[in-house]
């Protein structure tokens, strides 16, 4: 299934990160439910309910796992992943796959929310073309060019099984070629984040990052 490949390449994300040298990053923490912190879960309520007197049993949260979650410094990054296989003569998900769950993820206090979409190797550079360019365009681009210019990093990923590992190879939409570049734990890769979350003004969205820190540091990452 879908959901068993993404929980497997999250895994492998993570194990290749941790064996990199020098590190990326201090710590990274995959698969993990806010709402199992009842302190976390208790403020959550207390944000979206109290205010209009709402039932908890009607507030849903907007996450109920993240993917992954990667500290340098005193910077926190979320990141989404969503895996896309063939299915007949298309892929198995929209372009837009998991656009939603990285909005969501900007109430958590995150100082960048990414989405990372993953391909399987038998994808072709035309729909590597269309769904990660078209995925880039609408988060990224002007209204007018049918964008949304949405505070989300985005990168996808081409997924290639070697033995019993994977590699990830980001590409690079530049104009109408597909470009291959370093692997985002490559000691010579530079992440960048160039879209802030803007939620990060919220006093309640600071409240939450706090707790959500102090919750990470009683999990194992």
């Amino acid at each position: 299934m879908v959901f068993d490949m993404e929980n497997i390449l999250v895994k492998e994300l993570k194990r290749k990160f941790d064996q990199a040298i020098p590190r990326k990053f201090d710590s990274i923490y995959i698969n993990k439910r806010p709402f199992q912190s009842p302190k976390l879960k208790k403020q959550w309520y207390e944000i979206y309910g109290r205010p209009l007197n709402v039932s908890p049993s009607l507030i849903p949260p907007l996450q109920p796992e993240i993917d992954m979650i990667l500290f340098k410094g005193d910077t926190m990054i979320s990141v989404e992943i969503k895996y896309f296989r063939r299915k007949g003569r298309g892929l198995d998900h929209p372009f837009y796959e998991g656009i939603e769950q990285a909005l969501a993820l900007s109430r958590w206090g995150f100082d960048n929310v990414a989405l990372w979409q993953l391909f399987e190797e038998t994808i072709t550079k035309e729909e590597l073309f269309f769904y990660g360019g078209w995925t880039w365009n609408f988060l990224h681009a002007e209204p007018m060019f049918l964008g949304l210019k949405l505070p989300i990093e985005f990168t996808m990923m081409r997924v290639k099984k070697r033995d019993r590992e994977f590699d990830f190879i980001p590409i690079n939409v530049l104009g109408p070629v597909l470009v291959e570049i370093l692997p985002p734990y490559d000691p010579k890769f530079e992440i960048r984040a160039p879209h802030p979350n803007p939620l990060l003004v919220s006093p309640e969205v600071k409240r939450l990052r706090k707790i959500l820190i102090e919750w990470l540091k009683t999990q194992k990452p």
